[in-house]
């Protein structure tokens, strides 16, 4: 999965902020399924949300905002969160190299 990144989504706790995902705008979906719209209540107010899970595992990895339903949100529509908790850097680093 390639990803571009837009901005954090926050979590507020009290007077701290807990990052919980990415807002992306395109996913390179490659083993990457979305399942059905519903309405759910999220930080920022009511949002149609899909949720995004390995086609492979099935882990749910994030949502993709396909409604949002106050003006302020609409610039998340058609882009999706993926959650933190889900994501892993892999630069190859570690890889040796036996030529």
């Amino acid at each position: 999965m390639k990803m571009k990144t837009s901005e954090m989504e926050y979590e507020n706790r009290g007077k701290k902020k807990k990052i919980i995902g990415i807002l992306i705008s395109h996913v390179i979906c490659v083993n990457v399924g979305c399942g059905p719209a519903e309405e759910r209540v999220l930080l920022t107010g009511l949002h149609a949300v899909a949720d995004i899970y390995c086609e492979i595992c099935k882990t749910t990895l994030g949502w993709k905002y396909e409604h949002a339903f106050e003006s302020s949100q609409k610039y998340k529509e058609g882009k999706f969160i993926i959650e933190l908790a889900h994501m892993v850097k892999d630069n190859g680093w570690d890889e040796q190299n036996d030529s």
